[in-house]
């Protein structure tokens, strides 16, 4: 009887340990996944257990309601910009610039620069590449696919300008994204992430760009393939990256099916404040067939190029339309040169209205230190524009 009893106590205690480990795996794994983040910054949330233990905690000497901590934490606004200086006629990058050497003015008022700093050092980037179906039979017979002009860009970059001290993802997309590898300065394993994206058949015909680009900058849901078993999982978006970070687009720039429209699609990129550089493809199949278009479809062409133009410009960032395949090289060699010499500068903005409204953006830069600025002999490259926070998005406007 002895044994017995003790072989039940034995059974129960195994069941209880069983019960207790399956309720504790699935949030552990859970939280083991990054988020599409760079490994520097930590996001994971803290787990209830975590919050009660440091409710016990002695109570700092800030609010006790944490309830207050965003309008705390929104009412010293910074506004972070990114701008690179190329000189118009050489083409050449000014790389050792001052902070005396940069004013801002914000709808015409200057500002103090609180905030500065060089682009030397790792890049934060994600890779975004258009991956829908119909890209693979757009080729007649001695013309490259988009889908190989997009995935062959790609492989350039990687394998020719990543350093390991950077953070770069490799994200597609066609009706819903994919993230293919998370944050590495592995060249190598971007370099088979790039492979791996270009095998993915698996596809709907649909390109939903401004979906894409809203979750590369603000987060959301998508298909993880980086990891065996990953499914769909939350991350998070570039703009909530510290320091110098950027977009680098792929695509052909027709979009089909995006839940947000191209108005929605332009206030997201304004309002981020990270840089797209864009690499524009299928230039040379309009150039070849556009006599051959329909009025309708040469528009939609069209307006797909001004598109991304518009992107780049608002964010800062750089539009490329691609013709030929010789021209990637040159062009990925521009794209990082441009990440690795962007100035990041900072300013608390004077006018302190919070009523979602747009504001202007200038920065003059004095080259040659007379006091002057030097603008008309510069390609000054950053966002103009942005749109200021909103206190109270729910009221309408008078």
């Amino acid at each position: 009887m002895k044994s017995l009893t003790l072989m039940r106590a034995a059974m129960t205690a195994a069941l209880a340990f069983v019960l207790l480990t399956a309720s504790i795996l699935p949030h552990a794994n859970v939280l083991a996944q990054s988020g599409r983040q760079p490994a520097k910054k930590d996001v994971e949330k803290k787990s209830d257990k975590q919050k009660a233990d440091q409710s016990q905690e002695p109570a700092p000497p800030v609010p006790k309601d944490i309830k207050q901590e965003p309008p705390i934490k929104l009412s010293t606004q910074v506004v972070n910009i990114d701008i690179t200086v190329v000189d118009k006629k050489s083409g050449r990058l000014y790389t050792n610039l001052t902070k005396k050497q940069f004013t801002i003015y914000e709808d015409g008022v200057k500002q103090e620069t609180t905030n500065f700093s060089s682009g030397e050092g790792p890049m934060t980037a994600v890779l975004l590449l258009e991956n829908n179906y119909g890209n693979r039979n757009r080729v007649s017979y001695f013309d490259p696919s988009f889908a190989r002009e997009i995935f062959q860009s790609a492989a350039t970059f990687v394998q020719g300008f990543v350093k390991p001290e950077d953070h770069v993802a490799v994200v597609t997309y066609s009706m819903k994204p994919k993230v293919i590898q998370d944050f590495t300065g592995d060249s190598g394993l971007l370099y088979q992430a790039v492979l791996s994206a270009a095998r993915d058949t698996l596809n709907f015909s649909e390109a939903n760009m401004y979906d894409a680009l809203s979750f590369t900058l603000l987060g959301g849901k998508a298909i993880q393939l980086y990891a065996e078993g990953g499914g769909e999982n939350e991350y998070v978006g570039l703009q909530e990256v510290e320091g110098h970070s950027a977009v680098i687009l792929m695509t052909l720039g027709i979009d089909t099916f995006s839940k947000i429209t191209y108005d929605k699609a332009m206030k997201i990129v304004a309002r981020a404040g990270v840089p797209v550089f864009i690499v524009g493809v299928g230039n040379l199949f309009f150039k070849k067939y556009e006599h051959l278009m329909a009025p309708e479809q040469r528009l939609t062409y069209l307006q797909a190029y001004n598109g991304l133009n518009t992107f780049a410009k608002l964010s800062g960032g750089a539009y490329f339309p691609m013709t030929f395949e010789g021209e990637i090289p040159s062009i990925m060699q521009s794209i990082q040169a441009m990440l690795r010499s962007q100035y990041s500068l900072g300013y608390s903005p004077t006018n302190t209205r919070r009523e979602g409204k747009e504001r202007k953006i200038r920065i003059d830069v004095d080259i040659d230190g007379d006091g002057q600025p030097d603008n008309k002999m510069l390609d000054l490259r950053y966002r103009e524009k942005y749109i200021e926070p909103n206190d109270n998005p729910g009221e309408k406007k008078k």
